[in-house]
């Protein structure tokens, strides 16, 4: 979908190195984790429990949107050396920079709102505690996991492998799921062909579909290219083939990492069309213990341990897209141990308030499509302009298939929007 305006270079075209490649192998997968977190899981499990693989398409046709807005994303960071939200403060008009920072905040508080939860489920189940208990020891993971990253913050490998690490944990519980689910080949071509069965499956196609790309891992791939962008510039020099070198690789970055991203959500729905389809499963809770009376207690195990992994490596992630977004609009640096504290307070009140958790998890969906547009845009007009992209700028076909994109996007979540807001749940 990415193409540069320029000759092919012979440093474009080589092939990488596996010391070269490994080496810039990182920030791919922290955006990754945005699109496997807690708040992802249960439209895929209610996606297979209710239609067995007939949505894995969509799973698929997800992902490479993804993919492709992720690989801009990550270009507008290499070409520039800044992200959308410092593009919007120098960029666009006053009045506006107001309102753009409200609508990312409160996506940040929604995303940290369904990493903490999610994790706080995943830790009553594993350990048969309580979701406050649950949730407290969420917290304090979540506070040594940020103890990693300020304790190793001019190495920010040791973020990146963190991450890694947590993601592999999650990856590796779905291998077993998938060896205990044993699907076959028919059944995962049948999901791999397009089609809809009725107005409910369309409903949690569009959600598959809307609730795909996460706000903040836009706001963040641009920052997390530029560690590497530096050394290179140090190294190399600022040229164009330098930051050519850079994206290329990256994009390979990107692409590995999200294409990982999409075997979990693809194996969350496979698994949960093996164990859970027809039982009218609704929460994550009632999928666990499902799980564990179909395929055994390890099974039921390695599910609560990922939902840990996944909602434990989102929080740090959203905390890092925060002060990015903070950062960016505001020219504001804040303490990153006041920002974790300050978003964990909305989530640790909700658990204290005995809300019902999956009910939050929906609703933070909501609010997160909510924002997607006022980062999308932006994205898609900074990445587009040629005084801010130079030989970088989209090609006018990537523009316009960008904006398909995007519209595609935005026009299935203002439909979520409304249909959570206005109607009792799906259609049919």
């Amino acid at each position: 979908m990415v193409d540069i305006r320029s000759e092919e270079t012979e440093e474009r075209s080589s092939l990488p190195s596996l010391r070269e490649l490994l080496y810039y192998l990182g920030p791919g997968f922290l955006i990754s984790v945005a699109y496997m977190d807690p708040g992802n899981w249960a439209t895929n499990i209610s996606g297979g429990a209710k239609f067995g693989t007939t949505l894995l398409w969509v799973i698929v046709l997800a992902s490479l949107m993804a993919i492709g807005i992720q690989i801009i994303a990550a270009k507008l960071g290499i070409a520039t050396g800044k992200g959308v939200a410092r593009l919007c403060r120098e960029r666009l008009p006053k009045p506006l920079i107001w309102p753009l920072w409200a609508a990312a905040e409160l996506a940040m508080i929604a995303t940290d709102m369904a990493e903490i939860i999610g994790a706080a489920i995943g830790f009553s189940l594993v350990f048969q505690l309580p979701l406050v208990a649950g949730a407290v020891l969420a917290t304090v993971s979540s506070f040594a996991l940020l103890g990693v990253r300020t304790a190793h913050r001019r190495g920010f490998r040791w973020v990146e492998f963190t991450i890694m690490a947590l993601v592999a944990v999650i990856s590796l519980a779905f291998v077993f799921e998938m060896v205990l689910a044993q699907p076959t080949a028919g059944q995962i071509a049948t999901g791999l062909t397009p089609s809809i069965p009725n107005s409910s499956a369309l409903y949690i196609a569009i959600g598959i579909l809307g609730a795909t790309v996460m706000p903040h891992s836009v706001y963040l791939h641009p920052k997390l290219v530029q560690d590497r962008r530096t050394q290179l510039i140090e190294a190399s020099g600022d040229s164009e083939n330098v930051h050519r070198r850079h994206f290329q690789l990256e994009s390979i970055d990107t692409t590995l990492a999200l294409f990982g991203a999409m075997f979990v959500n693809a194996a969350m729905l496979i698994v949960a069309a093996a164990s859970l389809q027809g039982t009218g499963i609704g929460t994550l809770t009632e999928a666990y213990v499902t799980l564990r009376s179909v395929f055994g207690s390890n099974s039921s195990i390695a599910f609560g341990i990922a939902l840990i992994a996944a909602g434990l490596s989102s929080s740090l992630v959203a905390t890092m897209a925060g002060q990015t977004v903070m950062d960016g609009f505001l020219d504001l640096n804040v303490n990153v141990w006041i920002r974790r504290s300050v978003t964990l307070v909305p989530s640790l009140a909700v658990v204290l308030a005995g809300f019902d958790p999956t009910s939050v998890l929906v609703a933070s969906q909501v609010a997160l499509s909510f924002e997607l547009p006022f980062v999308l845009i932006p994205l898609l007009w900074f990445s587009s302009q040629e005084d801010i992209m130079g030989n970088f700028t989209n090609r006018v076909r990537t523009t316009y298939g960008f904006a398909v994109i995007i519209g595609l996007i935005v026009v299935l979540n203002v439909w979520l929007l409304y249909s959570t807001l206005f109607s009792a749940g799906p259609p049919g």
